[in-house]
């Protein structure tokens, strides 16, 4: 523990001055940090301990660094958020059952968010997704399309954490997606298909109530 400690805190002086040059209006994204010698000597660090907090602000999604030019601010998040989520699951400290439920929790409040202003963009791709369910023809297909309508869903939310996180949950949710869309008989499948589409309808007449309805239908369905 104490062998890791300068590294700790390493970590905590870079955090601390990046973030507070954020406040400052000194960085912004896509700036070039401070070189690893200006932080060495501002924080009184050694290379090696500034290079390590930058490697691990890296694996959160907030630093690139590129060879021969340094180091800068970016917005990352959401791929430091899936090897977090993916590492959750290999420990088995969340499981499928944990995962649909966010899903269903996330999904519910995006649609809530989409209906007191619903983008019509979005409306257009929610539309063609559910063509594309209904005229599937192979289980890649059903998917792709089913994976791009909820997609759209979330982007019509407007709320930018909502698509981080939906990012973050892509893979595994590809994986329980396959596996669900092939366990699901034909008499199941039609009725799946039919919610999505009255959940686009309730976005374009405005009937919220009977739109959640049908997300949760969808959801039953799927489990």
């Amino acid at each position: 523990q104490t062998a890791c400690a300068p590294e700790a805190r390493a970590y905590d002086l870079v955090l601390a001055y990046i973030k507070g040059e954020i406040a400052a209006g000194e960085l912004k994204l896509g700036d070039k940090l401070p070189s690893e010698r200006a932080l060495m000597s501002r924080l009184s660090l050694s290379r090696n301990s500034v290079r390590e907090a930058l490697r691990q602000l890296e694996n959160m999604g907030f630093v690139r660094s590129v060879h021969g030019q340094g180091s800068y601010l970016v917005n990352e998040a959401g791929r430091g958020f899936a090897e977090l989520f993916s590492m959750l699951l290999l420990l088995h400290q969340t499981d499928r059952q944990e995962f649909w439920e966010l899903r269903r929790c996330l999904e519910t409040s995006a649609f809530a968010a989409a209906a007191a202003a619903p983008d019509p963009a979005c409306l257009a791709e929610m539309e063609q997704a559910v063509e594309q369910m209904e005229q599937a023809g192979t289980l890649e297909q059903l998917e792709q399309a089913e994976e791009a309508f909820h997609r759209a869903l979330l982007a019509c939310s407007g709320n930018r954490l909502f698509r981080l996180i939906r990012n973050a949950l892509a893979a595994p949710g590809q994986t329980y997606r396959r596996e669900t869309l092939t366990a699901l008989d034909e008499s199941v499948r039609a009725p799946l298909c039919a919610t999505h589409r009255r959940i686009l309808e309730s976005l374009r007449t405005g009937r919220t109530a009977a739109g959640l309805a049908a997300l949760e239908e969808h959801f039953r369905l799927i489990r």
